[in-house]
């Protein structure tokens, strides 16, 4: 697969998997305080659309940060600037230089040897994933209502397939992440659900 083609899937699962699991939430968490189920799609509908203008703004703004390198040097600047004895403030520094180091170093061992997508493809990627995911529950929810089991099968699957597959690409366990994000969907929208009737 080329580099920028696992990297656009990795994005887009990024936003798959949130775009299902807070919509889903959400819509569980509303339909156990009672709310009507028109009511619900509307607001879900909502969360839909806001959920995936925060997440792409924030991946646009984070990636921008991680391409422009800015960030190791703000943080030398402020070692730079305290009012230590030179020998201590150089210390300091080297000492904040190798944790940077150290902790890329980390982080690129467990990335994808992918090429990371420029800032506004990357937002728009995570858009269009969370919209995605986020219309398959609403669409869902016009023939399920929870707590009708069958509610539930169409967006933990997709989430078990998006956790599979998006471990596989990060070169992680991926029998592992896809029960680990089929399971944390489930459990957040069961939840929600509950903790709802509960308060009602």
């Amino acid at each position: 697969m080329p580099d920028s083609s696992q990297s656009y899937i990795t994005s887009v699962l990024i936003g798959l998997i949130d775009g299902i699991i807070i919509p889903l939430t959400v819509y569980c968490f509303l339909i156990g305080l009672g709310k009507r189920p028109f009511d619900v799609w509307s607001y879900s509908l909502c969360i839909v659309a806001g959920t995936a203008l925060i997440l792409a703004a924030g991946g646009y703004f984070t990636r921008r940060e991680e391409r422009s390198h800015t960030h190791q040097q703000r943080i030398l600047n402020v070692y730079k600037g305290l009012d230590v004895p030179g020998l201590i403030k150089e210390e300091l520094i080297k000492d904040a230089q190798r944790e940077n180091e150290e902790w890329n170093d980390s982080w690129n061992s467990k990335m994808p040897s992918a090429e990371p997508l420029p800032p506004f493809k990357y937002a728009a990627a995570i858009f269009a994933g969370c919209m995605t995911g986020g219309t398959v529950v609403l669409l869902n929810a016009l023939k399920f209502i929870p707590p009708d089991w069958r509610f539930f099968v169409v967006p933990v699957v997709l989430l078990m397939g998006s956790g599979l597959l998006k471990y596989k690409l990060f070169g992680r366990p991926a029998f592992g992440g896809m029960l680990l994000t089929g399971g944390a969907g489930l459990m957040a929208a069961l939840g929600a659900y509950w903790i709802a009737i509960f308060l009602r």
